[in-house]
C-alpha cells in the first residue's frame, strides 16, 4: 500500500506542473452614441466606446485587452473587447516599442496612392 501512495504522489508531481495555467478572460462590449455619421463623431463614439470598454477590463484587473470588433449602427457605435490577465501575445515583451531603436529599420516606409 505504501508502495502505492509513493507512485500517486510522483505521479501528481510530473503532472501538476505540466497543467495549463488558468487565465481569467472576458469579453466585454460596450455602445457609445452616435451624433451622425461624420469621420469625427464615429471616431469620438468609438473612442468613448472603447474607454468603457478598457474601464471595465481594468476595474475586473484584466491589464491586456485586444478589440475583437467595432460595428457602426444607425445611431451607435459598439465596440467588443477581449480582455485577460495574460499577454495575448507571447513571445513579446510587457512594454511597447521603443520609438527610438532602429529594430523596424527593414520595414518599408507607407507611400500614398491610389487604390
Amino acid at each position: 500500500m505504501r508502495r502505492f501512495s509513493w507512485l500517486g504522489l510522483a505521479v501528481l508531481l510530473i503532472v501538476a506542473p505540466a497543467s495549463p495555467s488558468a487565465a481569467t478572460v472576458a469579453t466585454i462590449t460596450t455602445t457609445a452614441h452616435l451624433e451622425d455619421h461624420q469621420d469625427q463623431s464615429v471616431n469620438a463614439a468609438f473612442r468613448a466606446a472603447l474607454k468603457a470598454a478598457v474601464a471595465g477590463a481594468t476595474a475586473m484587473g484584466l491589464p491586456w485587452i485586444r478589440i475583437s470588433r467595432a460595428r457602426v449602427s444607425d445611431d451607435s457605435v459598439a465596440v467588443q473587447i477581449l480582455a485577460t490577465d495574460e499577454n495575448l501575445e507571447p513571445g513579446t515583451g510587457d512594454e511597447a516599442p521603443d520609438p527610438d531603436n532602429d529594430s523596424d529599420a527593414d520595414v518599408p516606409e507607407p507611400t500614398e496612392g491610389k487604390i
